[in-house]
């Protein structure tokens, strides 16, 4: 690796480990960055245009992989009913979600904004699409739209978290209550299509 690439990846290091130990991306600042990365405060321009560019490409290297453990995360469940694997799946999502909250919040952020091919989280991941197709077959259509309904309810009841649990009680930030709601939301998602 270049001197060139190491400068880089120790940026992106040390915004990842200032993310994870709860500072907001706002309270950040570059001078933070560059401190802990041992250069000078020029370098974020340098490599990656602003502070925002940086962010985005710690979020993504830190949400990348943590998608390339979901498919050994369920290898457990690989014979499974693809309701129960679904469940899995969206209940592993919203764990990561709860427990990298700031890095999850700039990333399905930072998918709605941008217009690069990717839908949603979760719709390059194998594991979540052939769980679609097994439940709702070859209608593209159809699996489409359950594919961005279940992406709008895990990004609403995160990001809008604090306001569902003021007015309805229910606490995405409690395990127990999150993977109920999973539950209830995944009957209800494949209910709705028996009828």
């Amino acid at each position: 690796m270049s001197e060139k690439e190491t400068t880089k990846q120790r940026m992106i290091n040390v915004t990842i480990d200032l993310i994870c130990q709860g500072k907001k991306p706002s309270e950040i600042t570059v001078a933070d960055i560059t401190e802990k990365a041992g250069v000078g405060n020029g370098m974020v321009n340098y490599h990656f245009q602003s502070k925002d560019n940086l962010m985005r490409t710690a979020v993504k290297r830190v949400t990348a992989c943590a998608k390339k453990s979901f498919p050994k995360k369920l290898e457990p469940f690989k014979d499974a009913p693809a309701k129960e694997r679904l469940a899995v799946i969206l209940k592993e999502l919203s764990d990561f979600f709860a427990q990298n909250a700031e890095i999850s919040k700039i990333a399905i952020l930072d998918n709605l904004e941008n217009e690069d091919g990717v839908p949603h989280l979760l719709s390059d991941m194998d594991v979540f699409n052939d769980c679609l197709k097994e439940l709702y077959g070859e209608d593209i259509r159809k699996t489409m739209v359950k594919s961005y309904i279940i992406a709008g309810f895990l990004n609403y009841i995160f990001l809008k978290s604090n306001i569902i649990k003021k007015e309805t009680g229910f606490d995405f930030f409690d395990k127990s209550q999150r993977e109920k709601g999973i539950d209830e939301f995944i009957g209800d998602l494949i209910h709705c299509c028996e009828m």
